[in-house]
């Protein structure tokens, strides 16, 4: 018999892995398995990136703030000279 839906997602990785290995013996394997464990490691590959996307994209967000700020007091003390 299956958990409902709140046991399962209250069981910890680990229970779900030993749960799985202690019947993975009982049962068929259809090809639906292997293709949602590819499924499943594109998009932690994919995740991945995203992550290295995002801390890049912050970066970039950091220089150019700081290259605004500078153009500001630049063009503030260019305006001050001129007075």
């Amino acid at each position: 018999m299956a958990e409902s839906v709140a046991e399962l997602r209250s069981l910890s990785d680990e229970d779900v892995i030993a749960q799985h290995d202690a019947r993975a013996g009982f049962t068929d394997m259809g090809p639906d398995y292997y293709m949602w464990e590819l499924y499943r490691r594109d998009q932690e590959r994919q995740t991945s990136e995203m992550l290295r996307l995002t801390d890049k994209i912050t970066i970039m967000t950091a220089v150019i703030t700081i290259a605004t700020l500078i153009n500001v007091a630049i063009g503030v003390a260019y305006f001050v000279s001129q007075s």
